[in-house]
């Protein structure tokens, strides 16, 4: 991304996304149970990758629709809204709507893979597709991370807070 940024250079979707599920900070965050795991459910990474990848796609673009107005403003990397746009020369709502598809797409493959694992394991994969989930909340009406308005807030208090008290 830093090279594509440095050399004004916008990939195709494709290629943005082949690097972008990575950087999603996805596979990272599944480090946290993949950790907590017994021997005996090692074998389980094996079988959970096709979530982490459809995950990590679904963080990348709830992330890149809630940011992309600012961060072009800012004049910042391309996101997938951008890449989309140029490579296909269509709008902005085209390629939002195109987006959206993406992500149910992605959310139709979790639920598939997850639906096929044990009621053990689906404890433990939950962990990760909560990732996504979270990312719906915070991304839903714009950057739910840098632009603090009282729908984010709002948002936060009646997912993580409420519950608890």
């Amino acid at each position: 991304e830093a090279t594509w940024y440095h050399n004004g250079h916008i990939p195709t979707l494709e290629d943005y996304l082949h690097n972008g599920w990575t950087s999603s900070s996805c596979p990272l965050l599944s480090l946290h149970v993949i950790f907590g795991l017994t021997n005996e459910n090692l074998h389980l990474c094996k079988n959970c990758q096709e979530i982490i990848y459809h995950t990590s796609l679904i963080i990348r673009h709830c992330n890149d629709q809630g940011t992309s107005t600012a961060e072009l403003e800012r004049g910042d990397v391309a996101s997938s809204i951008i890449c989309y746009m140029q490579e296909e020369n269509v709008s902005e709502d085209v390629t939002r709507e195109h987006i959206e598809s993406i992500i149910l797409n992605s959310w139709k493959k979790i639920n598939y893979h997850f639906n096929s694992l044990s009621t053990s394991h689906r404890k433990i994969i939950k962990q990760i597709i909560n990732e996504a989930r979270m990312r719906h909340v915070m991304y839903h009406s714009g950057d739910g991370f840098k632009v603090q308005d009282g729908q984010t807030q709002d948002q936060v208090l009646i997912n993580l807070v409420e519950p608890i008290i």
